[in-house]
């Protein structure tokens, strides 16, 4: 700096002025394009820690994946699963055996066969409209039954009305029923999770 001062033959007063110059242009380039960034390092390390803490959360979850399998595996075989070609004559069965049991004459029963495909991964449905002949009381035991037993049938729709003597109901009521699909194969366990980087 001093060889530099001496090349431009200045006097020492006016040295003195080009340092404190040089000086002061410093501190506003430091001012105004190095300091305002302090608080932007700052918001970047405490990015970098929030990323860090949820990629160990993240690692913390894949290394569980096992564990959710063994218990999905367990749940799975937990229901009782009826094959799809036996589905309607299993939900016929337990109609008849719950409308006898309730005393409601059940006059038709007719399968509904769905084209559209299932969108649930566990459960297939089947479904069926039924012909009934009951009183008040025998229907509503009826279908009350049939909503908290293990049956996991539901009622879709019902076209009932009075019959001639006006002393019991009649009509269709269309059923839904749930059977749990058979277990697939487990699916591969994930590749291990990368190591975290190190702070630079």
């Amino acid at each position: 700096m001093s060889q530099w001062l001496e090349r431009l033959n200045l006097r020492p007063l006016e040295r003195r002025i080009l340092v404190v110059v040089f000086t002061i242009v410093l501190v506003v380039i430091n001012a105004l394009f190095i300091w305002p960034h302090y608080r932007e390092w700052r918001t970047l390390l405490g990015q970098w820690d929030k990323a860090e803490r949820t990629l160990r959360a993240y690692q913390a979850e894949i290394a569980r994946v096992p564990e959710y399998q063994a218990r999905l595996a367990k749940l799975e075989g937990a229901g009782s699963g009826v094959l799809p070609a036996e589905q309607a004559l299993q939900l016929e069965r337990t109609l008849r055996n719950q409308a006898q049991q309730s005393k409601v004459t059940m006059t038709s029963f007719r399968p509904i066969t769905s084209s559209a495909a299932s969108t649930n991964a566990f459960f297939d449905e089947a479904a069926a409209v039924i012909g009934v002949t009951a009183g008040d009381a025998e229907l509503v035991d009826f279908l009350y039954a049939l909503g908290t037993g293990n049956s996991m049938i539901r009622v879709r729709d019902m076209d009932l009305h009075p019959e001639p003597a006006q002393f019991k109901l009649i009509g269709n009521v269309t059923l839904v029923a749930s059977y749990q699909k058979k277990p697939k194969a487990a699916p591969k366990s994930p590749t291990q999770p990368v190591a975290s980087r190190k702070k630079l």
